[in-house]
């Protein structure tokens, strides 16, 4: 009744279905369809009520925006009768977290020893954290006072004991579970990091990829669409279920500089081609074209 109310034109949905029975054309954002392509990640009823009401707003809505190249495939391969309504929107890296600190300031606060390995993002079974912890297991002995810290709530399903497996491991003092962290908590993460590091075997983007390379951290990602393609040219990338591999990749980055700063260079360009400004032109663009006033 209210966008009935206000004379809208168009209605936006940010974040993956939208209002069913409105008269007006519907613009929706999806940023990965994770519960069709991932579903073990979801309790049976989360995915199926998913599954129906992403498919439905799909089908009402006249142009849909997809983050990355591989979710503009992934929709129109389960939707192929929404393909031409698709646009492909990519997403940009955080430009307002607060300034970084210097690196030593940064170190010196979070009490760092050694190299730092940082992870973030909310942490699902897809995201493959088993494996980034027995690879921090078999850097530990080569990297005195190596720290892993993992950013982000532990949303897996069925849980997983992290904790518990860093116990087993023989690491649990080297790992931090830092949970949420606000933006000055990231930008001290950013700052004081030596490598990221982004597993998963489904993304639809890779938002904390992008943010890490912005910021001037190495990256090690997924061979896994989206995360290597759009990351693949300016990070090291590895197999998210090998932890040999994995600790390979990240002892390189620790043991050879001119890598390091190589991908560093790499990462700041990549990142510079991505930006919220350019997500809101074409989104304002697709908006437009739905309301009958452009393309």
């Amino acid at each position: 009744d209210a966008a009935r109310q206000d004379g809208l034109d168009v209605f936006f949905s940010p974040a993956y279905s939208c209002p069913l029975r409105l008269d007006i054309p519907r613009v929706t954002a999806v940023h990965d369809l994770s519960f069709f392509g991932w579903p073990a990640d979801f309790s049976w009823a989360d995915g199926l009520r998913r599954r129906l009401l992403v498919g439905s707003s799909l089908r009402a809505s006249a142009r849909i925006l997809a983050c990355s190249d591989f979710t503009c495939r992934e929709i129109a391969s389960f939707f192929p009768d929404v393909k031409s309504r698709l646009r492909h929107v990519p997403l940009g890296p955080d430009d307002d977290l607060a300034p970084p600190p210097p690196r030593e300031a940064a170190r010196s606060q979070l009490g760092l020893r050694g190299p730092l390995i940082l992870s973030v993002g909310a942490i699902l079974n897809r995201r493959c954290l088993p494996t980034l912890l027995r690879a921090t297991a078999r850097l530990a002995p080569r990297f005195p006072g190596l720290t892993l810290e993992v950013v982000g709530e532990n949303r897996t399903h069925p849980r997983l004991d992290l904790e518990g497996l860093a116990s087993a491991l023989g690491i649990e003092s080297r790992v931090r579970f830092s949970g949420f962290l606000d933006e000055v908590g990231l930008a001290i993460r950013y700052a004081a990091a030596d490598v990221a590091v982004s597993l998963s075997e489904y993304e639809g983007f890779g938002l904390p990829a992008l943010e890490a390379l912005s910021r001037g951290v190495p990256l090690v990602v997924s061979d896994r669409p989206s995360l290597s393609e759009i990351f693949g040219g300016a990070a090291l990338v590895v197999d998210p279920q090998d932890d040999p591999a994995l600790a390979a990749a990240v002892a390189r980055l620790l043991a050879e500089p001119h890598l390091a700063s190589d991908l560093v260079v790499r990462g700041r360009a990549l990142a510079s081609g991505y930006s919220w400004q350019e997500t809101a032109r074409l989104t304002r663009d697709a908006l437009l074209a739905a309301a009958g006033r452009g393309d």
